[in-house]
């Protein structure tokens, strides 16, 4: 459905009280899609940022560092990358065919590469919790940088053809701008790439995290019972530190994949059923399919702001190092007020600071 069907208003077979309805409906539907980018961008950039540094200040480079900074690098691109496309268009800016190819390109791969990059994380945490001493051998630092570029090539070489199948139109009676499928490439565009897209970017995922992340569940499981049969034997707390912080690590990511799932079944199930929902125009089932569609949309898009806050709800490690990243220089300053007032009262006590107190005694005896 196009998003400006709702001002054309030409409807003799309703009531006005119908066509009312189906009109807000729709004008409802066109407002939440022009301005719900606005508040995924506010809610999601600060927070990818706040997970670049969180991760960074928490270890040294590893697998885990690796996959998480660059999850919330991409996500915070496919946001930017989106409410580009979407703003300049809407506003009739002439941005040209390298710019409709270009954004077309990045909007396709960076929403797509999110989700194999969680998917490749997934398979880390797995091999984590089933084989943990054997991981430091199995996902090294390196080995996870060969596993990025094994994601990234593929996907880069699946979605360049956009560079040539999409085409871009300007009508200047109208102001108005269109990214649209080049007449040439209609069938393979439609028949063919459409249920590669499908798959590609919400189905193979969305099974391969499920799988996992059952197996992880399961996982977790199991060690927290052996864990708690080895405190009963005696180990120390300490000993235990290290897979706790690895626990907490792997189910604040198994959330993360969870509700990546959640929130974009809707939009995959309404891309594969789309091809079978031919709504009349200008008619209520279509003003509805129209919201249904723009709310799966948010969900789906939201998956792009929300890590960090899942991120620091599931685990109390990231949580506790995002604080403490936050509050560093401000407990500094009030470490310094501290001692340079408990300093001057000590100097009467010769116990507490002798050599400030020896030095206030030179000073007295020079006078």
């Amino acid at each position: 459905m196009e998003r400006n069907s709702s001002l054309e208003l030409g409807i003799t077979s309703w009531s006005p009280s119908q066509e009312n309805n189906w009109v807000n409906i729709d004008a409802l539907a066109y407002d939440i899609e022009t301005y719900y980018l606005w508040a995924i961008l506010a809610l999601g950039f600060p927070g990818n940022c706040f997970t670049i540094i969180t991760i960074i200040k928490m270890s040294p480079p590893r697998s885990l560092t690796v996959y998480i900074a660059l999850l919330a690098i991409v996500d915070n691109l496919a946001i930017v990358n989106k409410l580009l496309m979407f703003v300049l268009t809407d506003n009739g800016v002439q941005i040209g065919t390298f710019g409709c190819k270009f954004l077309g390109f990045f909007g396709n791969f960076l929403i797509t590469y999110g989700n194999w990059l969680l998917v490749g994380l997934s398979v880390e945490r797995f091999a984590a919790v089933w084989f943990p001493f054997q991981i430091g051998k199995i996902w090294t630092f390196r080995k996870s940088l060969t596993v990025v570029m094994s994601i990234t090539l593929p996907l880069v070489g699946l979605f360049l053809h956009l560079f040539w199948t999409m085409d871009y139109r300007y009508y200047g009676s109208t102001k108005s701008v269109f990214c649209k499928i080049n007449e040439k490439y209609i069938y393979f565009m439609v028949h063919v790439w459409y249920w590669i897209n499908v798959l590609v970017y919400a189905v193979v995922p969305c099974v391969l995290l499920l799988v996992f992340n059952l197996l992880i569940i399961v996982g977790i499981v199991n060690s927290t019972k052996t864990h708690r049969y080895l405190n009963r034997s005696g180990l120390s707390s300490d000993a235990n530190a290290p897979a706790d912080r690895q626990r907490q690590i792997t189910i604040m990511l198994v959330t993360s994949a969870i509700t990546l799932v959640v929130l974009t079944t809707p939009r995959c199930v309404l891309l594969i059923m789309s091809p079978y929902l031919n709504p009349p125009n200008k008619s209520m089932e279509g003003a509805v399919l129209y919201l249904i569609d723009t709310i799966a949309y948010i969900l789906c898009d939201s998956t792009h702001a929300i890590n960090f806050y899942l991120y620091s709800l599931s685990a109390r490690r990231f949580r506790c190092q995002f604080l403490e990243f936050c509050c560093k220089r401000k407990s500094a300053n009030v470490t310094s007020q501290y001692i340079s007032m408990c300093s001057r009262p000590s100097v009467h006590n010769s116990t507490q600071w002798p050599h400030s107190a020896d030095t206030e005694l030179q000073l007295k005896s020079e006078e």
